[in-house]
Order: structure tokens, then C-alpha cells, then sequence
């Protein structure tokens, strides 16, 4: 059986999620970010790095700015 992919270590009937655990999931690293909209800016910078279209010290200095707004 596989395992929820929420980090709740509890086994599926076969989906990627128990049922509810995606939301508790969402909801959980939004707030770790401050949010869904800082939540977003993270991902955009996370795939601007994986292209090729952001250093590895400018993706460093934007998440330590999203993260000391907490």
C-alpha cells in the first residue's frame, strides 16, 4: 500500500493522499510561507532556478526574505 504523501506515515488504498491530507497539506506549507501568494513566489522562483534563469545566491536571498516575513 502506498503511503499518504502528506508525511502522515498512514497507508492509502492506493491514491497519493488519504482523504482531507492534500488540503492539511496545502494549508500546512502556506502557512510555513506566510500564505499562499508568498507560497506562489517561492514555486516561481524555485522553477526560474531549475531553467536556468535565476542564480543559486539570488533563489537564496528571496527564500530568506520570504521566510523572515514570518
Amino acid at each position: 500500500m502506498p503511503i499518504c504523501a502528506c508525511g502522515c506515515g498512514e497507508s492509502t488504498k492506493g491514491g497519493k493522499f488519504l482523504p482531507g491530507h492534500e488540503a492539511k497539506l496545502r494549508k500546512s506549507m502556506e502557512e510555513k510561507v506566510g500564505g499562499v501568494a508568498l507560497l506562489a513566489r517561492l514555486v516561481a522562483a524555485a522553477k526560474l532556478y531549475a531553467d536556468g534563469k535565476m542564480g543559486l545566491d539570488d533563489l537564496g536571498r528571496l527564500v530568506q526574505l520570504i521566510f523572515r516575513r514570518n
